[in-house]
């Protein structure tokens, strides 16, 4: 450490304005770990209500989807198809969250 730390003689005592400044730094840094956090459950909780939402409106649709399925339609039908292309979103939409709450998971355990 730099002498300047340190009040001249046999003491070693932290001068009051170092100290302060450390503790600020270390305040600021929590305080944007907890903003970070927070930011982060709000995302969370924003991206599960829209797949909720998304899934409940869905529902009905794939119900007729396999309806129609088992009693003969064929894949290519356009109301199929459209089905399907929706079905594939929404399930990349939950495998972008399922990453991204994996992701935070474990970088929360690096910090």
């Amino acid at each position: 450490m730099s002498a300047e730390v340190f009040h001249a003689g046999g003491q070693k005592h932290v001068k009051p304005d170092v100290l302060l400044r450390t503790r600020r730094s270390v305040m600021e840094a929590a305080h944007l770990m907890q903003a970070k956090r927070v930011r982060r459950r709000r995302h969370a909780g924003i991206a599960l209500l829209a797949i909720g939402a998304l899934l409940v409106l869905f529902t009905p649709a794939l119900w007729s989807l396999a309806n129609d399925l088992s009693t003969g339609e064929h894949f290519f039908d356009m109301p199929v198809m459209v089905l399907m292309l929706s079905l594939v979103f929404l399930s990349a939409m939950f495998a972008i969250l399922l990453m991204t709450w994996w992701d935070g998971k474990r970088g929360a355990g690096d910090e």
